[in-house]
């Protein structure tokens, strides 16, 4: 697919044109007349004269042209592709071995990812997640969320859609404590 609209309509027009040229070609050699004359002659009239021109070099052109319109649009389709989805349609994966073949048991425990730099991680965070972020680590990674409303940074909704932000994340997480819950961070941080 090409990504842009220009580049779809470039390979329509160059589809078309094909096929135009392919078709004037073909009415040509199919009625034994040239396109000269089937074009009428290019304005030049010639009064009581027969026309014996046949089809020849011009239609070959034409045929030519149209053969290198089709070539151009092929590629300008194939060039849009994404490089992924040729790459594996073009290489074929190799056999999966026998222990994977007898379910996930087979493969292990996951490895463990690498620490994230805390650094690295506030500041992908917008301003509110941020604070919010700042906030429970500042109380020891752990603080509950009726604590944190009371804090007055922010609304008890406001505090809310954070946590939900954080937790989708995979930062924090709340565990049910009473009328509350408990806001832990989860993420591996390297300081």
């Amino acid at each position: 697919m090409v990504e842009s609209e220009s580049g779809t309509l470039l390979i329509v027009l160059l589809a078309v044109l094909a096929l135009i040229g392919v078709g004037l070609a073909l009415a040509s050699f199919a009625s034994q007349r040239s396109m000269w004359d089937m074009m009428g002659g290019g304005g030049m009239h010639r009064d009581n004269v027969t026309s014996t021109a046949t089809p020849g070099g011009i239609e070959w052109g034409v045929l030519l042209a149209s053969a290198m319109f089709f070539v151009g649009a092929a590629v300008l389709l194939l060039r849009g592709r994404p490089a992924r989805a040729l790459q594996t349609a073009a290489t074929p994966t190799p056999a999966a071995p026998a222990a994977a073949a007898s379910g996930p048991a087979a493969l292990g425990p996951a490895p463990e990812p690498a620490p994230v730099p805390e650094l690295a991680l506030v500041k992908l965070l917008d301003d509110d997640e941020r604070r919010m972020y700042l906030e429970i680590r500042e109380h020891g990674g752990e603080i509950l969320q009726r604590d944190l409303v009371a804090l007055g940074t922010f609304s008890k909704a406001k505090v809310t859609r954070v946590l939900d932000k954080l937790e989708r994340k995979g930062l924090v997480v709340r565990e049910r404590h009473g009328m509350t819950n408990r806001v832990r961070i989860v993420a591996k941080v390297a300081k």
